[in-house]
Formats: C-alpha cells, structure tokens, sequence
C-alpha cells in the first residue's frame, strides 16, 4: 500500500517513472529484531520527529527564504481504524543518495551530528512500529520523488535483500518526507497512552514549539507547551539563575548551559531537570524529569515539588534511542556533584515551605520598604495638593476591594510580644502650624489591643501596630491588607488629634466629630 501523497493522478504530474535496485545488506531478517528493542512509543515516535526537524534546521536559510514556505509542519497520525501510522513533514526531503542511506541497514549520517547524529533513528523506529513500512521524499527544488517500501515478512520469505526504489516525477514547489507504517504492531491506544505522548512531545521539542518556526502535531491537533511559572517577589528577587558550568572527567571536560529557577506554584510532576542535547530534551517531561536524589531528596519533599530547569548537555555522549545519557562510569556521579555546587542557594529556598517563606516575607525590610513608600507617596500626593484647605474637599466614596482572603494557622500558643519589621516615617503637613511626624512598627504576639500610640514631643508620634490582633488575623499576612491597615491607623490618629484641638475649653468633644474627620483623613489616603 502505498502513501495518498504518492498518488500521481491527483497532482496532475506526468511522470518519467523509472526503478531503482537497491541491496539492503545486511540480511533484511535483522529488521525483525528491531521489533524486540526497549522502545516507548514517544521515543519512537521522536525519532522521525528529530529527522524531519534536523532537516529543517539544516537548511533553514533556504527554506526560510522560500516565498512558499511559511513553517516547518510535522504531522503524525495513528489511523486506529486501519491499523496505520503516518509521520509527514514539509522539510528539504531528499535527494537519492540521501534517501538510500534512509533506507540502509549499515549507512550511517555522514554528518555524525545533530538530532539524526546515528543515521538509524528510522529504520530502527519503522520496523519497531511494524513490519511494513514505506518511505517517501522529495527534496527542495528537485522534481524527483522517490519511493521505497519494506516489507520484511515478504522480504524473508522470499530469502532477498533487494528491494526498489520508485523515481518519478513532481511538481517544482513539492518537497518534504512521508513515512507510512502498516499493520502497526505498537498501537497507540487508550487516552492515556494518547495522552502520555502529547506530554512527552511537547515537553521534548518544547523549544522548536515556541521558538514559532515548527509546529508539530499529533492526531491532527497542535502540540503546545507552556512555560512554568517561576517564583517572583521573594528577598526582592525572581527566582531564575543562567548556568554555565563545566564538569571535569577523567581529562576531559563538559560544559553545561541553561538555567535553574523555583516553581511557584509548585508540581511534583512537572519539577525537576530537563536535560537537552541540540535543543531536544533527552530526559525529561510530565513525571520523568531529572530528580537525582543528591539533590531532591525523597519523592515528596519540598525540592522535589519545586525545583526545576532546563541543562544544555551537547558535550554528553547520548545512547542511541537517544533517551538517556552513557555517563555508568561515574560521569554522572561527577556532574551531579557539580551541578548541587552550582544551585545550592536555589536548593536552599526550595526547601522552603509556602508557609515559611510567607512568615518570612511578611515582616522582612522589604515588605516595610514598599509600604513605607506607598504610604508616603498618598500622604504626599493628597496632603501637599493644597495645604491652606487640604482638609476642606468634597466627600467621595470609599471602596477598597484589596483585601484577599488568606487562609492561614492561627497561632495555639502564648508568645512575647515581639517588634518586627522595619521602623517607617512619614510626615504629613498639618498648616498652619508645621508638620505632624510618625514612626510606625508592627507588633507580634499580643492579643490586647489593635494599636498603641504615644505623643512623644509636640506633633512626634510613636506607633504600634499589632498584627496579632484577633479581628485581623485572617487577612495580616496579606500585603495589600497591611497598606490599608497602616492608612486607616494614620487617619485614626490625625482624627483624635483634630479632634482634641476643636474640642471646648472644658475638654468636651461632640460626638460625631472623631467620625467627621475620619471620613475626611480615609478619603485622602484612599487615593493612589
């Protein structure tokens, strides 16, 4: 059965046909013993994969030139109906020299690189999949096609190693590969199994998908892949690191590029290292990452659930199903020792649980900073804006809608109480008689009272704001919550404050003055 691409009629092509000889020595009944290798279907699969995509990259100058040729497309479909497996591609194909060498047992890649480095990926694939299989190529700017199909019962039966080669004739503007396997003896069944490649795929030639170039797809839906999402905001930082490392073995030496980084949030099964060699990933996907246990420790630790990266590994010698590294000797021993060398600090914060890390940050110089300077920059843009009448503007509706839930363990125990956090200033203008200056701390473990304060020279207050307290507890871990809080304590003050200065001679403040004027100091320190 030959491919649909091959049907002459439909293009409209009048063909100079012609039949090639070709010994496949050695014995075509080695081909059944690739049917017995240690293969997964999204290795095998990978293997026509690399050689349509190494195509590509190969002449991507030309191809990239061509006013026909938007992108690589590489399609593989498994038809469950007629048992059949199809992988086409709209690379630079094949010349006949090229397309022998596809097809021989012993002819390896003159080139001895790149992702088709062992020149046996097809070969070893097709005949893993089933014992029929056919190929068929067409180089860029040729005219010839050519086709050849191996049929390894009939081939045995029969007691030869010759097989044909079809040549005939296409259009200018055709180009590109066909591989189509029959009576497919692996099949590709069950939404797991279906599922299983998807992920793997994706997670292999994640970079050929985003780089936008080539699109892969699968059962005719688009393989996509999406980046992690990588911790930010923590010690002021984001937690990403560009490696570039080298390991030093037995005199030689290997060089190691890419990055480590913390996952937020974290996935047991999508932490761990990809490790890639010609920008295709070797080992590594969904629940098969890189985790030695140098590193990671047990299978559900914290490491493990967030530590993640990507290593470049082109100095690596590569098994030939190209889907785990030879480095038994004690290379990998050294490389995973002087990777830890490398990540250590990143090892460190990815023990860290979220509840750690959230009882760190909520009271760091860091969170202090950046409130201290939002607080600053209200007071500053509304109290300055007209100081002769800065307490006299229209009342305007308050709405604050940024405080999140945050759920968190209330503490069981009695503590001390306990300052933390950066001290913070402002001063805010109070005309005509000068500026009102406040320095704000906040308190842990005391459960009595929401704030405290004291006048501690004319117009100089001291503040202390308790995050313990009870009202605040299911939201004092949160940052916007914080910033509310510290305004809303502000206006408080500045409230009592008016009001003891409007209040009669006998000490008598109206009722509804402290209310009064807290509308008005909230309004001001609502805006942003």
């Amino acid at each position: 059965m030959r491919s649909a691409l091959y049907d002459e009629e439909e293009k409209g092509i009048s063909n100079s046909q012609e039949d090639i000889s070709l010994n496949i020595q050695p014995k075509a009944s080695i081909l059944s013993v690739f049917s017995r290798l240690s293969y997964r279907p999204w290795y095998a699969i990978a293997e026509f994969v690399d050689n349509s995509t190494q195509s590509y990259i190969s002449h991507a100058d030309i191809l990239d030139n061509s006013d026909d040729f938007e992108k690589l497309i590489v399609k593989v479909k498994y038809n469950a109906d007629d048992n059949t497996l199809r992988i086409t591609d709209n690379a630079y194909g094949m010349e006949l020299d090229r397309f022998k060498d596809a097809i021989l047992l012993d002819s390896k890649n003159e080139s001895q690189s790149g992702r088709n480095e062992f020149g046996m990926g097809l070969k070893t694939a097709a005949s893993w999949f089933g014992d029929v299989w056919s190929v068929q190529s067409t180089q860029y700017g040729s005219i010839n096609r050519y086709y050849a199909q191996i049929d390894i019962p009939k081939l045995k039966l029969r007691n030869t190693n010759s097989i044909k080669i079809h040549k005939d004739n296409v259009g200018e503007k055709e180009h590109g590969t066909e591989i189509f396997i029959e009576k497919v003896s692996k099949k590709i069944t069950g939404s797991r199994t279906i599922g299983k490649i998807r992920d793997l795929l994706s997670s292999m030639y994640r970079r050929d998908i985003n780089s936008k170039n080539i699109e892969i797809w699968f059962n005719d839906e688009p393989i996509k892949f999406e980046e992690y999402n990588v911790l930010k905001n923590f010690r002021g930082t984001t937690w990403k690191k560009e490696l570039d490392f080298d390991v030093f073995f037995r005199n030689e030496i290997y060089n190691v590029t890419g990055f480590v980084a913390i996952m937020n949030p974290g996935s047991f099964p999508k932490s761990g290292f990809a490790l890639f060699r010609q920008d295709r990933v070797v080992v590594g996907g969904t629940d098969v990452n890189y985790k030695p246990i140098e590193i990671f420790g047990q299978a559900q630790s914290q490491i493990s659930l967030k530590l993640f990266g990507e290593l470049n590994m082109n100095d690596f010698p590569v098994n030939q199903a190209k889907d785990g590294f030879i480095w038994d000797d004690g290379l990998e021993d050294v490389f995973i020792e002087t990777l830890k060398e490398n990540i250590q600090e990143y090892i460190d914060i990815a023990k860290l649980s979220i509840k750690e890390r959230m009882d760190e940050t909520q009271f760091s110089d860091i969170v202090s900073e950046e409130i201290q300077k939002e607080v600053a920059e209200t007071i500053s843009t509304v109290f300055n804006e007209d100081k002769e009448s800065c307490y006299a503007r229209n009342v305007q509706t308050y709405e604050e809608q940024c405080v999140q839930e945050y759920i968190s363990t209330v503490l069981n125990k009695e503590v001390e109480e306990e300052k933390v956090g950066k001290e913070r200033s402002y001063v805010i203008p109070a005309p005509p008689l000068g500026n009102i200056n406040f320095t704000v701390q906040w308190a842990i473990g005391n459960s009595q009272y929401w704030i405290e304060y004291e006048e501690i020279m004319t117009d100089r207050y001291e503040v202390v704001i308790n995050i313990d307290h009870p009202f605040f507890m299911p939201f004092s871990k949160n940052e916007d919550f914080k910033r509310i809080l510290e305004k809303f304590t502000l206006a408080f003050i500045l409230s009592e404050r008016e009001a003891k200065l409007a209040s009669s001679q006998e000490g008598y403040i109206p009722s509804n003055v402290i209310k009064n004027y807290m509308n008005k100091f909230l309004e001001k320190l609502a805006k942003e």
